[in-house]
């Protein structure tokens, strides 16, 4: 599965916006409040259509009312806010190796999301789901939906029953739970790696999906060269070496959070298609989406984690967020680049961080910090009020004097700064 286009109607921050993809990876840039999250959010609604065919997955998600765009009218002393219908989201791309066009819409407060405009893309998911169940040769796409709900890693709402009992058998459609709900919850990949690393003791040879796991991560995560479930602490251990090891949770919140996402999606991917062995990284299609990418990531990270993504799952395609220039400058070309304001450049790669700032995130002038800005600029003004100070009558200079007072007041913290000022000052007019 991979989108190509989207067109949204009605949705959130947008009247009327249309998107184009690249097949491989999508970086989204805004401003805050631009709309990169809506995007996320529509692009999960229309492929929430899938679970539709598919009879042990979740129930597919539509268009709330909340998310309708919304239009404020003035009037003489009042505001009013009108909700606009239809709220609409269409697509189109590849599926199982077919082009679909489908779209979903909500016509009313009181209505429900259609799905009759998306009837090619569940009748696709229902003959997969035969194929999955007679064990019919059939690679199931993955999807995955991770926003900045991910940094709770267990969070407080989430209810009981979404855990898997324990007398559930295994199914390839395990791959697909909670797989749009924007959350990590890091307890389900450290259930996962202890339940295979018993099945391999038992078998007395580990299995092919939990070594698979284990090389995507420690091939995107430095500080995890091996990792284990230890019985007797019940800890996730990484480090197979007394020596090097260290317990998973007293890591930082960045590296937990790297870690469970690369983790999480492995674990989806080996478990949707086990059939693929230890190709399966490699092989699986599919579309996953990322709010802020960059989220607690350190810089040296955020400037590799693209090419990792890429060399890991090379056959997924990722629409994802970012504030980052590190991960703009991970980009091989502008295309891959969603630009909300403005138009992108062709090349990003060899840029210069200050020109993806200034250029592209709109930082007027990212070398120095806006307080020093401010400082410069408040001493050209200092100067300019000091020479008309010079140069004004008696019965004006005590106004000059105070506006040269005010213009120093904010940095008191800096009495370098106010010195100087100050020898310019007694210099001009005396005092």
């Amino acid at each position: 599965m991979k989108i190509e286009r989207l067109k949204i109607t009605n949705f959130m921050r947008f009247a009327s916006r249309e998107f184009t993809f690249h097949p491989q990876f999508n970086l989204i840039v805004g401003e805050n409040a631009s709309g990169k999250t809506s995007i996320l959010d529509a692009l999960s609604i229309a492929v929430d259509v899938w679970f539709l065919g598919l009879r042990s997955a979740q129930t597919a998600g539509g268009i709330s009312p909340k998310q309708v765009h919304v239009e404020p009218h003035q009037f003489e002393d009042s505001l009013s806010f009108e909700p606009q219908f239809p709220a609409r989201i269409e697509v189109n791309g590849q599926v199982l190796g077919q082009f679909l066009a489908w779209s979903r819409e909500l016509s009313s407060e009181k209505g429900r999301t259609t799905t009759s405009e998306a009837r090619a893309l569940i009748d696709l998911a229902k003959e997969a789901d035969r194929k999955v169940r007679v064990n019919e040769n059939v690679t199931l796409p993955m999807i995955g939906c991770y926003g900045v709900e991910r940094l709770w890693f267990e969070t407080a709402h989430r209810k009981p029953e979404k855990k898997k009992p324990a007398q559930e058998l295994p199914s390839r459609f395990d791959g697909y739970r909670d797989c749009t709900s924007f959350e990590i919850q890091e307890s389900d990949l450290v259930d996962w790696i202890r339940d295979q690393q018993e099945a391999g003791d038992a078998r007395k040879a580990g299995t092919i999906a939990l070594e698979v796991v284990k090389q995507a991560i420690a091939s995107c995560v430095e500080f995890a060269p091996d990792l284990y479930f230890n019985r007797h602490y019940k800890q996730l251990i990484l480090g197979s070496e007394l020596a090097d090891f260290q317990m998973f949770r007293n890591l930082s919140d960045g590296q937990r959070l790297l870690l469970t996402q690369i983790g999480d999606l492995a674990r989806r991917v080996v478990t949707l298609n086990p059939h693929l062995s230890r190709d399966a990284l490699h092989q699986t299609p599919g579309i996953v989406m990322i709010d802020e990418l960059d989220l607690h990531l350190h810089p040296k990270w955020q400037r590799k984690i693209i090419e990792d993504l890429r060399r890991v799952f090379p056959n997924i395609q990722f629409i994802v967020t970012t504030h980052s220039p590190f991960l703009i400058q991970s980009l091989r070309s502008g295309e891959e680049l969603v630009m909300l304001e403005g138009q992108p450049t062709a090349e990003l790669a060899n840029k210069p961080l200050e020109d993806i700032a200034r250029g592209i995130m709109g930082v007027p002038n990212p070398e120095v910090s806006e307080r020093y800005e401010n400082m410069k600029e408040t001493a050209r003004n200092y100067l300019e009020i000091l020479e008309g100070a010079s140069k004004a009558p008696k019965e004006k200079l005590e106004e000059y004097k105070a506006k040269l007072s005010e213009a120093t007041t904010q940095f008191a913290d800096n009495p370098a700064f106010q010195a100087f000022l100050e020898m310019k000052r007694a210099a001009k007019i005396g005092e």
